[in-house]
């Protein structure tokens, strides 16, 4: 296998050094012109179906009677994660198909309509604007841990209702689960060890600020699902817990991903773009849909065929697996003109970083107004901003972006 594959044969998702050392654009370049939908089977993992263009993603994230999230979810599984622990939890709506998975949306989705994100902006702001005059005293900093990270997972917490003087360890357990295939998240552990203590952790976490809530209700989103009912009945306590590791994940790793990987990134390595949205702040709108286009956070996105279909000309089976690869759909020469070239004024611009269908985003309009925010609020606290290190990439084939994004940036 290769980390800069030049035939089918030397593809290799679960060779994560790919993801970090070499070019996974390149494996997905072949595949789109050679083999769309293709059979990957490798030692790493499970075996299953490569989709990698734009209009095939789709159809597959527009299908959950054919395509399931649900029991194995929608993550591929490597071949010391199958049988890690992930009993007894509680079931969140994103391992859910219909008509199971839209009642229990509503119970929240009111909170993530455009109207009530707008309230949201105030508040986003001010936790930026802390954040970013934090950094602006260091002048030399990690943008990842300083701004990318700090912001949407203040943001995120705050919702939730996470006490402040539990952030740091919360939003530790979280990288510990999400990016378990990095060894700086294992300190010596296996990554299935990693992401089995990780879980148990932040279960136990909730469990109990669930229970809390439910003596002593507040107006966060615990507060609401606990309140709210599906189908006319209550959410079992065991998926109450569980919805809230999802709104934490959801919350954290991906939005940090877009706003260093998507955004600052692209933007340090082109300084016009980065010169115009500082000239017309009015601009960042489509930026930020370029921010997401561009770092494709959920880098896959798993589902199980539950029932024999043909597909593309070729025959899914009952149980098999399929992922859609998002950042190559969103580099497909189909659907976006010159799709490699990051335009932070591209129209359209349908990508597909927020999913499609039944599981799209729930908190897509808070992520675009948290990036949006963020980047006018940067602009304006910052003249002058240069790349001072060598940016360093998250080692899985989950969630992507940036670890580290070491710079220097001059306040106003």
């Amino acid at each position: 296998m290769s980390l800069f594959p030049s035939t089918l044969d030397e593809i290799d998702f679960w060779d994560l050094e790919m993801f970090t050392e070499g070019d996974p654009h390149q494996a997905w370049s072949i595949l789109r012109d050679q083999a769309p939908v293709y059979w990957h089977e490798r030692e790493g993992g499970e075996p299953f179906w490569a989709v990698t263009r734009y209009e095939d993603g789709r159809a597959v994230q527009g299908d959950p009677i054919v395509f399931s999230s649900e029991n194995p979810g929608i993550r591929l599984r490597s071949a010391d994660m199958i049988n890690a622990y992930a009993g007894g939890m509680g079931r969140s709506m994103i391992g859910t198909d219909p008509p199971a998975h839209q009642p229990r949306r509503r119970v929240i989705s009111h909170n993530f309509t455009p109207r009530s994100v707008a309230d949201w902006e105030a508040e986003v702001r001010r936790i930026a604007q802390q954040c970013l005059a934090s950094a602006a005293e260091l002048g030399e900093f990690d943008f990842v841990t300083e701004v990318a990270h700090k912001v949407p997972a203040a943001v995120a917490l705050l919702l939730i209702g996470v006490p402040e003087s539990d952030w740091a360890y919360m939003t530790e357990l979280e990288h510990m689960q999400i990016t378990s295939d990095d060894s700086e998240f294992q300190k010596g552990r296996s990554r299935a060890e990693t992401a089995r203590q990780a879980q148990i952790e932040i279960h136990t976490y909730f469990s109990q600020l669930v229970r809390e809530r439910m003596k002593k209700p507040g107006d966060d989103l615990l507060s609401q699902l606990l309140a709210g009912t599906a189908d006319g009945e209550p959410i079992p306590f065991e998926d109450v817990v569980a919805e809230a590791g999802l709104l934490l994940a959801g919350g954290l790793d991906t939005t940090r991903a877009a706003a260093s990987a998507g955004g600052m990134l692209p933007l340090l390595e082109h300084p016009g773009q980065m010169r115009r949205l500082r000239e017309d702040p009015s601009l960042l709108g489509p930026a930020v849909e370029e921010f997401v286009r561009w770092a494709s956070p959920i880098v896959h996105d798993a589902r199980t065929v539950t029932r024999d279909v043909e597909f593309r000309g070729h025959r899914f089976e009952t149980g098999q697996r399929v992922a859609v690869w998002m950042p190559s759909c969103n580099r497909d020469a189909s659907q976006f003109h010159d799709p490699f070239a990051f335009d932070s004024a591209r129209s359209p611009n349908r990508h597909l970083g927020f999913a499609h269908g039944e599981h799209f985003c729930l908190g897509a309009h808070l992520a675009r107004l948290t990036l949006r925010v963020e980047f006018d609020e940067l602009l304006r606290t910052f003249t002058d901003i240069e790349l001072v290190g060598q940016p360093e990439r998250v080692r899985s084939n989950f969630v992507g972006g940036l670890k580290r994004l070491p710079v220097r940036a001059k306040a106003a």
